[in-house]
């Protein structure tokens, strides 16, 4: 996997999009560069879709249209060419976003926490005694 892929991952997990964008488009042309085409349209298939959570929606599209054309022409890349179709159905307006289960924001969230386990805790289960 690429350093940029991984630093743009990161970005994206502390909320620095500007700089994901910048560590994405990085790797795309690395891979690129190296006739690594097919990972650089997986890289490019996550870019998309930063752009529509980002609500880019032109630029989303395309790099959504630049997926669907390699995944057609090569005939590979199925699931990329799954979610290039979905995302670019939503901006064209044919899907509605909340009806897509696969792009449907996660609802499910535990109502109890996991409790934490400190230093009292393991200290109890240890004196326990085990028959």
């Amino acid at each position: 996997m690429n350093i940029d892929f991984e630093a743009a991952l990161r970005y994206i997990d502390l909320g620095a999009y500007d700089n994901a964008v910048q560590s994405l488009q990085k790797a795309i042309n690395t891979e690129n560069e190296k006739n690594n085409h097919g990972l650089a349209i997986e890289y490019r298939c996550v870019l998309g879709e930063l752009y529509f959570n980002l609500q880019k929606g032109k630029e989303a599209r395309e790099e959504f249209a630049q997926v669907i054309e390699y995944c057609k022409k090569n005939g590979t890349h199925s699931k990329q060419l799954i979610i290039a179709s979905r995302y670019t159905d939503i901006l064209d307006g044919k899907v509605k976003p909340a009806a897509d289960k696969a792009l449907a924001p996660r609802t499910h969230v535990p109502l109890v926490p996991k409790p934490m386990q400190n230093k009292e805790f393991i200290s109890r289960q240890m004196n326990k005694k085990h028959r």
